[in-house]
């Protein structure tokens, strides 16, 4: 199920190359590389590693290719032409120097020379023994040359040859009914084509479910289905970008200060752009709370792919990791509407001074607040928090206290509990230590929608506000 097609002559730099030490004279010194070497050369890519770079290279020694010509029924490069030489070798070379402090824990996408992707995994190991598509391991890193970085491998690895939808297609026997109800809902080619429309490369992650997997669920056939329903469910099994099953789980630092604590979990987004899946490492059931992998990151030319053991569809009870917005942490996303002289494009001075700017650090521990300072009330201050989900959270704040004003959050028109005055300390403990995290719920609200939302904080009793953070944790 993997492969790809050769690359083009033109793929690669050919200028001359002055520097002295180079990848590919550098690495005809070591004798372990010697048919890696020799393969470069039958396949005319010897001259590419001779050039400016940069370049990234994961070479196969010896004892790969050995196990390679035994895997393909060969006895030597002899064997092999040199346009198929090329193929399997233009994907062992990056455009890029990846070093080894730049693998992530769990698998990775890294482009490889001819736009397709190895998977780097260093979960079983440190990084001088991370896996190179759960197949070569490398073992040898960071060999570094003026034009390129060197890993080397212990296998050669084959490039993926299919598209998701090729890879249906040629198991048709197990998807038949997911990929009936992709022709019909007219998603086949988002998963067949390499390019879309505007000539960029496709990049889905597919989390498919076979016959047997619909069947158990009391599906033998999608033909019935209403084709907005249809196009919801399918699309709600595809997320944007080709995701490693490990990336969905990135540990969240515990904040004590906003009452959240260390997580392995995500929420992600699909490709309907409204409903989300929902991963928990710590979980028996690691999607959704009812679903596992039965297999796992597949690489595709155009993404990966995943099996699931149980049918995915969408309700509103799955669950949602909390938000955490700081303020001064993105400073671009928060705007200021009725300050003389304030744009309300213009964005808060940075650590400044005036009636609109960030400043710090104050409290223990240190941190920078967003200050906002109105003349009149109606005057607001709106922040964009991305990535909300549909649902309900309980929405809580956090400020200096001090002689501040009154404000009432809204979402659009609809009013998020009561106005509150920004400057009310509280006694210390949970809520914070008098002057500082206050944690306030604020009042609840249900997004009926997800995506980036607008927050407004409208002045109802003049007098500035300093605020830390605020959060949003789900209600179910």
């Amino acid at each position: 199920m993997i492969g790809i097609q050769a690359c083009k002559r033109d793929h690669f730099s050919y200028q001359e190359q002055n520097r002295s030490v180079l990848a590919y004279e550098m690495m005809k010194e070591d004798t372990t590389l010697s048919i890696f070497i020799a393969a470069l050369e039958k396949s005319n890519l010897a001259p590419t590693l001779n050039t400016y770079g940069p370049f990234t290279v994961f070479a196969p020694d010896n004892s790969a290719f050995r196990k390679f010509f035994a895997s393909k029924g060969k006895s030597s490069l002899n064997d092999f032409t040199p346009d198929s030489l090329r193929f399997y070798l233009t994907y062992h070379i990056m455009q890029t120097r990846l070093k080894s402090s730049d693998f992530v824990q769990g698998p990775q996408l890294t482009p490889a020379g001819a736009g397709d992707f190895i998977s780097l995994d260093i979960s079983l190991g440190f990084k001088s023994n991370a896996i190179a598509n759960g197949v070569a391991k490398v073992y040898k890193t960071d060999l570094e040359y003026s034009n390129a970085l060197v890993h080397k491998i212990d296998a050669v690895l084959n490039p993926p040859t299919l598209s998701i939808g090729q890879f249906l297609e040629v198991n048709k026997d197990k998807y038949s009914i997911m990929i009936a109800g992709l022709k019909r809902a007219n998603l086949w080619d988002t998963l067949t084509n390499l390019t879309d429309i505007n000539g960029q490369r496709i990049r889905l992650t597919l989390f498919a479910e076979t016959d047997d997997v619909f069947k158990a669920a009391g599906i033998n056939t999608l033909d019935n289905m209403p084709l907005d329903q249809l196009d919801t469910l399918l699309r709600y099994h595809m997320v944007a970008g080709a995701g490693f099953s490990a990336t969905y789980t990135k540990r969240t630092d515990a904040i004590p200060r906003a009452g959240l604590i260390e997580r392995w979990d995500s929420t992600i987004l699909t490709l309907n752009r409204q409903q989300y899946l929902y991963f928990d490492l710590a979980a028996d059931k690691f999607i959704n709370g009812i679903a596992n992998f039965a297999a796992s990151d597949v690489i595709m030319r155009n993404g990966v792919l995943h099996n699931v053991d149980k049918h995915l569809v969408f309700n509103s009870t799955i669950k949602r990791t909390p938000i955490f917005w700081y303020f001064a942490g993105t400073p671009n996303n928060s705007f200021a509407y009725g300050l003389p002289g304030i744009s309300s494009s213009q964005g808060p001075a940075i650590r400044g001074s005036g009636r609109w700017r960030t400043f710090g650090a104050e409290g223990n521990p240190a941190r920078d607040f967003l200050f906002f300072d109105p003349d009149n009330i109606n005057d607001s201050m709106v922040t964009i928090i991305p990535n909300i989900r549909t649902g309900q959270y309980s929405v809580h704040v956090a400020y200096k206290a001090g002689g501040r004003g009154d404000y009432q959050l809204k979402y659009r028109d609809d009013l998020i509990g009561a106005p509150m005055n920004m400057g009310t300390a509280v006694s210390t403990g949970s809520n914070g230590n008098g002057t500082y995290d206050q944690n306030r719920e604020i009042g609840t609200y249900l997004f009926a929608t997800s995506g980036d939302k607008r927050l407004n904080f409208v002045c109802t009793r003049v007098g500035g506000f300093a605020v830390d953070y605020i959060t949003l944790v789900p209600v179910y």
